[in-house]
């Protein structure tokens, strides 16, 4: 018998950790294989966390983020990386949040994260922007989906504010409709 790589996208998909994994496991699976280093400290002594970097099992790739792998980084794990970096009341916002969202034909860089005005955070990661903002509701955010983003319209209406000028909001009003 031969063995054959994969060539099918579904056969690339993550695989459900099994059911005696540990909260681990679990908590990569479900951020995609980014965590921060906060939890990382939770489940991992500092020299397990020491250990798996120098052997580049996995990788730092901000101050406090940690990637589970020595791979390329995909647009989902950026915008855990941007979401982590900025702490726990960063949410996805604008363009990005509707890229998550699944509106396509848009660049995902840079990375548009909506925090408090009154909240205050260091440096973040090369392409993450981040908005301020004193009106956010419960009624903004999305209940459902990880990392926590704004609501579609709400979303949609950022994008269209944050755009440089009218000739770049326009695409962004018009594919949300269209998609």
């Amino acid at each position: 018998m031969s063995l054959r790589r994969a060539s099918s996208p579904a056969a690339w998909a993550r695989r459900l950790p099994s059911d005696d994994a540990d909260e681990l496991s679990w908590l990569l699976f479900h951020q995609k294989d980014v965590l921060s280093l906060a939890q990382a400290r939770r489940h991992l002594s500092p020299k397990a966390i020491r250990h798996r970097l120098a052997t580049g099992r996995w990788r730092q790739v901000h101050r406090a983020v940690l990637v589970a792998h020595n791979g390329p980084v995909n647009a989902g794990q950026l915008r855990w990386v941007a979401v982590l970096a900025a702490g726990p009341q960063a949410i996805l916002g604008g363009l990005t949040a509707a890229q998550a969202g699944g509106v396509r034909g848009f660049p995902g860089r840079p990375i548009h994260i909506l925090l408090p005005a009154s909240c205050r955070r260091g440096s973040l990661p090369a392409g993450v922007v981040a908005h301020r903002t004193t009106t956010l509701t419960d009624q903004d955010v999305l209940a459902v989906g990880q990392p926590r983003r704004t609501m579609p319209a709400r979303s949609i209406v950022d994008a269209a504010q944050w755009a440089g000028d009218d000739q770049q909001a326009r695409p962004i009003v018009a594919a949300a409709f269209q998609q």
